[in-house]
């Protein structure tokens, strides 16, 4: 018996070790998503003042724009996949979540660039086609000259007409429980997603020209749209390895609770059992 309450107090004793590394390790968590979600918030004003110069463009247009960016590639299948995943683990069910979503949907042809180690790791074994892993580090610098390099290659290869659309799959950020990863369109500029943005009442000239303004403005607008759906699914990273380490450290206290236990019944089994053999001895006499 003794050997036995031995071992379950070297178990309770690793388990508060396991406690203490989830807990610091959700503190962490907690401090990176409350940053992450500033960081959101911070850059939805640029995005949202681009979204709607383009809109009032698009408008001034009126369906007249021969524009590269408003026009699908009809005569190319290849399509260009953005897929922004984890660079760390113990974040839940985040990365295979993503990768769940992408399964059956990039084709052997497609070109991907790959934000995060788990998804450059994941598609060089699961992808035939080429994977771009130059921009991986992103989910962790947010350099925006990056996001711009990107944008510059992504859009010449559309131009060029290599690729029929540019899609990015990211993890759409809820609430701090709830996040789900989506896949979106980014070219061709789909005009009628913008029509629910509220227009200026005053009318605004652009020059030389709404068409020539457009073609301008794009490429800045998927620059905004990219950094913001980056930063997004850091946040939704940060969320789900908050609430997995928290659920870690509870099931570390509910186990510490269960192991405590059995060692106090293991105690109160050695204290009787070695009463009964002194009152044993003490009859035999």
């Amino acid at each position: 018996m003794p050997g036995g309450m031995q071992e379950i107090k070297r178990r309770i004793k690793s388990v508060e070790s396991t406690k203490k590394i989830t807990k610091a390790m959700e503190l962490v968590a907690t401090s990176k998503l409350r940053k992450t979600r500033n960081q959101l918030e911070q850059s939805k004003p640029y995005y949202s003042e681009v979204a709607k110069t383009v809109a009032e463009l698009l408008a001034n247009c009126k369906g007249n724009n021969d524009s590269a960016y408003l026009k699908e590639n009809k005569d190319v299948t290849k399509e260009a996949y953005i897929v922004i995943a984890s660079s760390l683990g113990l974040c839940g069910g985040y990365n295979a979540n993503v990768f769940k979503e992408i399964k059956d949907v990039i084709k052997a042809d497609d070109y991907v660039y790959s934000i995060g180690s788990k998804a450059s790791s994941y598609l060089k074994k699961n992808h035939q086609g080429i994977t771009d892993t130059k921009f991986e580090d992103l989910n962790t610098t947010f350099n925006f000259k990056d996001v711009t390099r990107l944008v510059t290659e992504l859009t010449n290869m559309y131009c060029n007409q290599e690729i029929s659309k540019i899609k990015i799959v990211y993890t759409e950020f809820i609430n701090n429980l709830t996040f789900k990863p989506r896949i979106v369109t980014l070219l061709p500029i789909d005009a009628d997603s913008f029509e629910d943005i509220e227009l200026s009442k005053k009318e605004t000239l652009f020059e030389p020209g709404p068409e020539e303004v457009l073609n301008s403005l794009i490429p800045m607008y998927l620059q905004a749209v990219i950094y913001g759906y980056i930063i997004e699914s850091v946040t939704s990273e940060n969320a789900s390895r908050r609430t997995s380490m928290e659920n870690a450290t509870d099931n570390a206290d509910e186990l510490t609770e269960q192991l405590l236990l059995k060692y106090n019944q293991a105690r109160q089994t050695a204290i009787t059992n070695e009463i009964s053999e002194i009152v044993a001895g003490a009859n035999a006499q």
